[in-house]
């Protein structure tokens, strides 16, 4: 096994000898060393979700996450699809410009703990960027209105990307288990620089209902864990749908474990490059079912993209 481990080693020391990885081509297939790295990810992602204690997830995670980096630098590797690797998401723009890979660690204290990079195409520098994806959510005193870059960045699970036509930034929906009583999905907002660095976070909502406070730069919706809410797009209509959350009783307002969907349902609507808040639409359509991810805290999986992203702790 060591011979093996050394060959593949040196071989791969030949490849990157031989490439610019800052500057490398997409057309360039490095996809058999990329490979390598995703078979030695396979065994630690299972690892990172099921040990019995904290310290061997985060072994197990720290081993993955320094893989995956190498096997992103690689050349090629944009386009690299990662299907063995089942409890991470890997979402791409609908115009091919990025991708963001995702994944949490889940804790004994039913907490959660997120990490990610992104890869992107720097069109004016004709190069592609990966940028490591950094949880500082304790760090964040107020997460919806806070600008965050990909270093210091609210951990979450992304499973879809929007780009609306004329636009100038991606809007992102994406899950995030808060605690063992709370449970969030979130609208975030992804723009990149001249120099192709990323942030998070944008004003680009209209006619918010007052519940939404200080022109948010990203919504989010708090709700018990022991329900379902769903947030997803429509490309027909242009809309983002989303259940209306609300208390089970009058007199527990804020407190966002007794929170769950009403029969009515809201919406965000593209228009003039922004979006518009609509107050109980007509959602009887049937919709297509590629945004119902992350809609069962209950369920022991989740998926993005079929891909199995953590077991619910219980």
């Amino acid at each position: 096994m060591r011979i093996k481990a050394i060959s593949v080693s040196l071989l791969l020391g030949i490849f990157l000898l031989h490439s610019n990885i800052s500057n490398a081509s997409a057309s360039i297939d490095s996809s058999a060393f990329i490979k390598v790295y995703e078979d030695s990810m396979k065994s630690l992602q299972h690892i990172r979700i099921n040990a019995f204690n904290d310290k061997d997830k985060d072994t197990a995670n720290a081993k993955m996450v320094r893989l995956m980096k190498k096997a992103l630098s690689l050349p090629g590797s944009f386009n690299y699809p990662f299907d063995s690797l089942t409890t991470i998401g890997v979402v791409m723009s609908p115009d091919k410009q990025f991708r963001i890979i995702t994944w949490d660690v889940p804790r004994s204290g039913c907490n959660f703990e997120y990490y990610g990079f992104i890869q992107s195409y720097n069109a004016r520098k004709k190069k592609y960027n990966l940028f490591v994806l950094e949880d500082h959510r304790a760090d964040i005193s107020n997460p919806r209105t806070g600008i965050c870059s990909a270093s210091k960045w609210i951990g979450m699970l992304y499973y879809k990307v929007i780009k609306e036509k004329n636009s100038n930034f991606y809007t992102l929906l994406a899950w995030q288990g808060y605690n063992k009583m709370i449970t969030c999905k979130i609208i975030d907002v992804l723009t990149f620089n001249a120099e192709g660095t990323p942030s998070f976070g944008k004003s680009v909502y209209q006619k918010l209902p007052t519940v939404f406070k200080n022109n948010p730069k990203r919504i989010v919706f708090e709700y018990s864990a022991e329900v379902t809410m769903s947030l997803k797009y429509d490309a027909a209509k242009n809309w983002i749908i989303f259940d209306h959350l609300a208390p089970i009783d009058d007199g527990l307002g804020g407190q966002y474990q007794y929170y769950g969907p009403s029969s009515q349902v809201d919406a965000l609507e593209w228009k003039n490059g922004t979006w518009e808040y609509v107050t109980n639409i007509d959602a009887r359509n049937p919709n297509s079912n590629e945004d119902e991810q992350f809609n069962d805290p209950k369920h022991p999986t989740h998926r993005v993209n079929n891909k199995v992203i953590y077991d619910t702790p219980h």
